[in-house]
């Protein structure tokens, strides 16, 4: 996937979850996932998005860490307990090595700092499309 179009070829018929408890942060994310992902469904938190993963579909997951009810990362380590293989970007505004070493050992596929630099968000992606074409 050398350019964007390919990129958008492999994630319109991917169902992405994406999990995030501030109702701003959310509507700004979709207005930009919205001209990637056909299928978008929405956890305003880590519970929230738990339950959405066990009732749907799912191929790939955008959340943000600290949440209420269950974090992000409590939450990828449940998904991941479910599915290994499921590709999962963790969203953080913080630049906490502690994250970053708790995201590794469950098994993350990226960790992106808000505010979400499109180059990286695009590198991260591509990286997540391959790991499902595999």
């Amino acid at each position: 996937m050398d350019n964007i179009e390919e990129l958008l070829k492999c994630t319109k018929n991917l169902t992405l979850l994406y999990v995030e408890d501030n109702q701003e942060n959310r509507i700004s994310a979709l207005s930009f996932l919205e001209n990637l992902f056909t299928n978008i469904i929405i956890g305003i938190d880590g519970l929230d998005g738990l339950e959405k993963f066990n009732n749907n579909k799912i191929d790939i997951i955008i959340t943000d860490i600290n949440m209420p009810k269950m974090d992000g990362l409590e939450m990828s380590k449940n998904i991941k307990n479910i599915n290994s293989n499921i590709p999962i970007l963790l969203l953080s505004a913080y630049n906490e090595k502690g994250f970053c070493e708790i995201a590794n050992n469950i098994g993350v596929d990226g960790y992106l700092y808000k505010p979400v630099q499109m180059d990286q968000f695009l590198q991260e992606l591509h990286m997540c499309i391959k790991k499902l074409n595999q």
